[in-house]
C-alpha cells in the first residue's frame, strides 16, 4: 500500500515564490503533491474550486482578490481544507491576520526548506494524521470541525455584545482543544492562540483596551499544568467577557453604514477584505463576522452582487461585455463571464441581446 499523499494548492503572485515552493515541496520528499498552482487570487480560489485540495499556501496581498477574502470565500465550497497563508508581513501582525480567520499556520517570507518543513510537518501531524490514518480519526476531524463553529460563535457574541454566550462558547472550546492536545506544551501553545485571537479580537473593536493588559506569554508560560493553563484562561476569558459587556456604544453599526458607502463608491476597485479591516480598524475575522450580522452576508458575496447589479445596468445601456467587465472591477474577461453566469443564469452575451 502507498503511502498517503495530501494535495496542496499554492497561491502567490510572485511567480519566484510559487516555482520555489514547488520545487522545496519535491525536495523535501514528504507527503504533499502540489495539484495546482495560481498567481493571483481570482484564478487561485477557481484552482481551489477544480482541485478541491487538503491544503491551501496563500500568499495575502494579491492582485484581484487578497488572500483573506479569497479563503472566506473557498471555506464556502471547501470546508475541510486547511489554510496556511504566506506573507512578508512582520510576524505578530501577520499571525494574528491569519489565525484570526480560522488559519491554522502561516510561513514568513522569505520562504525557506526548513520552515516550509516545519508547517507542513506540523499540519500533517495535528490535522492529517489524525484525519487519515488514526482509529479516532472520525472523531479528532468532528472536535477540529466544532471547534471551528465555536470560534465563529464566540466572535458573533462579541460582535453582538453578547458576554454570557461568548464566555459558554470559549468555554465549550477550551474543553475540546483539551481533548485534543494532552501534552502541556501542546496544550499551552493551541490555548495561547486561541486567547490571542479572542484579545486581538477585542482591542481592535475597544482600542481603549490594552492588549497587553488581557494576555501575557510571559505568565502563561509559567503554568506548569493543563490545570493550571486553564485556570489562566478562563480567568482572561472573564476579564474580556467583562469588555463586552461593558461596550454598548453601537459604533460598529456606523462603521459598517460607512463601508457600504466606501463599496458602492469604489466597487469597481480592488477592494479586499483586508483592505476594508485597515480602513475600519477592526480585525479582519471581527469584520467578516460583523459585515454578515449587519448586512446579512459575506463581504465576498455582497460585492460580487454589487458588480453584477451593475454590469447588468450597463450590459442594458449597450456596452460591449468586455468594456462592461473591466468597469465592475474585473480585469479577467472569463472569471467575469463564469460569475455572472452563476449569478444570473445567462453569459453576459445571451443577457445582452435579450435586451
Amino acid at each position: 500500500m502507498g503511502r498517503v499523499m495530501y494535495r496542496l494548492v499554492v497561491i502567490d503572485d510572485e511567480a519566484i515564490v510559487v516555482e520555489a515552493v514547488k520545487a522545496m515541496i519535491t525536495r523535501l520528499g514528504l507527503n504533499y503533491e502540489v495539484v495546482g498552482f495560481a498567481f493571483d487570487g481570482i484564478h487561485g480560489l477557481e484552482a481551489v474550486r477544480q482541485t478541491e485540495p487538503d491544503i491551501v499556501l496563500t500568499d495575502i496581498r494579491m492582485p484581484g482578490l487578497d488572500g483573506l477574502s479569497l479563503i472566506e470565500e473557498a471555506k464556502e465550497f471547501c470546508p475541510d481544507t486547511i489554510f496556511v497563508v504566506i506573507s512578508g508581513y512582520t510576524e505578530f501582525e501577520y499571525a494574528r491576520r491569519a489565525l484570526s480567520m480560522g488559519v491554522k499556520d502561516y510561513i514568513d517570507k522569505p520562504v525557506s526548506m526548513e520552515k516550509l518543513k516545519t508547517v507542513l510537518t506540523r499540519i500533517e501531524k495535528d490535522f492529517f494524521q489524525s484525519r487519515d490514518e488514526n482509529a479516532g480519526a472520525a472523531h479528532g476531524q468532528a472536535i477540529q470541525e466544532k471547534l471551528g463553529r465555536l470560534f465563529d460563535e464566540s466572535v458573533s457574541a462579541m460582535a453582538e455584545g453578547d458576554a454570557g454566550s461568548f464566555q459558554r462558547c470559549m468555554e465549550k472550546g477550551l474543553d475540546e482543544i483539551s481533548k485534543i492536545y494532552g501534552d502541556t506544551e501542546d496544550f499551552r501553545r493551541e490555548v495561547y492562540k486561541w486567547l490571542c485571537v479572542q484579545s486581538d479580537i477585542l482591542t481592535e473593536r475597544q482600542p481603549q483596551v490594552s492588549r497587553d493588559g488581557l494576555i501575557s506569554y510571559q505568565e502563561i508560560a509559567k503554568k506548569d499544568t493543563n490545570g493550571e493553563i486553564l485556570e489562566y484562561a478562563r480567568k482572561m476569558i472573564r476579564d474580556i467577557a467583562r469588555h463586552i459587556e461593558a461596550d454598548k456604544t453601537g459604533s460598529s453599526h456606523a462603521t459598517i453604514l460607512e463601508l457600504l458607502a466606501y463599496i458602492e463608491e469604489y466597487y469597481n476597485r480592488d477592494i479586499g477584505l483586508n483592505e476594508l479591516a485597515d480602513r475600519a480598524g477592526m480585525s479582519t475575522a471581527y469584520l467578516s463576522v460583523l459585515f454578515k450580522s449587519e448586512v446579512g452576508t459575506s463581504y465576498v458575496k455582497y460585492l460580487t452582487d454589487l458588480r453584477i447589479k451593475h454590469a447588468k445596468k450597463l450590459l442594458k445601456e449597450g456596452y460591449k461585455v468586455s468594456e462592461v467587465s473591466e468597469m465592475v472591477g474585473y480585469n479577467n474577461y472569463r472569471y467575469f463571464c463564469d460569475i455572472f453566469k452563476k449569478c444570473v443564469g445567462k453569459t453576459p452575451n445571451e443577457y445582452k441581446h435579450n435586451y
